[in-house]
């Protein structure tokens, strides 16, 4: 089976009830023990849009409020409107009698859409700095074996060389907090769910700067779809300029490979011990 076929099928949903579903995780898009914060992402965005009668959710919000162990867990959906162009409703998962994480969204059809175009967001100029073929994989085993996430095994990711900071000397005073990457689950173009999987994907961006710094969890994650991609390799650079009290928004946009952006996220992501871990670092 091939990995974008795979991807769909890791994200099957049992139904219990009319707006209940029940999931059992698939362990191939973990950390450590943990699912991933875009693979459950992705999963609270299908159970919406299968409730719904817009296609796709082109603006999202998930809050991480709880561990989630390797076992069961139950979607809850609420649609909260619908009306002719749009609608929206939660998604709230839970396990164990607790709420774990609560996605909302906007959903809409982008075959019906009519408006205006104008203040195209082009690819970065770090595109053009080196070729493709000189990325690097994404892959932390260099630093221990077995370190790399399994979640990462699932797609072709590559990074900017400047950004593969497990395979480059570390110089804080000159590394920026920064990851771009071409991205590829082989065997389709890229939906929305993949894209939701997506921008959760990059290594936190500080590790570019400071080094591995441990876990670096992420409270939030808002994400914009803003039209279904033409090429199943993408670019996405993700990228920080701030870090208050150790907290730091992480900011990414991808794009089709005909430079067509279609999606950009925000999120909010925690160094934990961040002045215990970075009292000595120089900006």
């Amino acid at each position: 089976m091939n990995q974008f076929d795979q991807f769909q099928n890791a994200l099957s949903l049992e139904t219990i009830s009319e707006k209940t579903f029940r999931i059992n995780p698939d362990s191939r898009y973990f950390v450590g023990k943990t699912p991933h914060g875009g693979y459950l992402n992705a999963l609270m965005h299908k159970a919406l849009i299968s409730l719904v009668p817009h296609s796709v959710a082109i603006s999202s919000s998930i809050q991480y409020l709880d561990r989630i162990e390797a076992k069961d867990m139950i979607l809850e959906v609420e649609v909260f409107k619908v009306s002719r162009g749009s609608s929206s409703g939660i998604v709230k998962l839970i396990q164990d009698n607790r709420i774990c994480t609560v996605f909302n969204a906007i959903c809409s059809d982008f075959e019906h859409m009519k408006g205006y175009d104008g203040l195209k967001t082009a690819p970065p100029e770090i595109i053009k700095e080196v070729s493709r073929e000189e990325y690097k994989d994404l892959n932390y085993d260099k630093i221990s074996p077995g370190f790399t996430p399994s979640f990462i095994h699932q797609l072709t990711c590559t990074v900017h060389p400047r950004h593969a900071w497990w395979d480059r000397d570390l110089d804080s005073n000159e590394a920026d907090a920064r990851c771009s990457s071409y991205m590829q689950m082989k065997g389709g173009i890229p939906d929305q769910f993949v894209l939701s999987f997506y921008v959760d994907v990059a290594p936190p961006v500080v590790s570019n700067k400071y080094g591995p710094l441990g876990w670096i969890p992420t409270y939030s994650l808002t994400t914009h779809i803003r039209q279904m991609p033409t090429t199943e390799i993408l670019f996405a650079d993700f990228k920080a300029t701030d870090i208050n009290k150790g907290y730091f928004e992480q900011d990414c946009n991808i794009w089709d490979l005909n430079e067509n952006l279609v999606a950009s996220s925000r999120q909010l992501t925690r160094i934990l011990k961040s002045e215990e871990k970075l009292s000595n670092q120089k900006e």
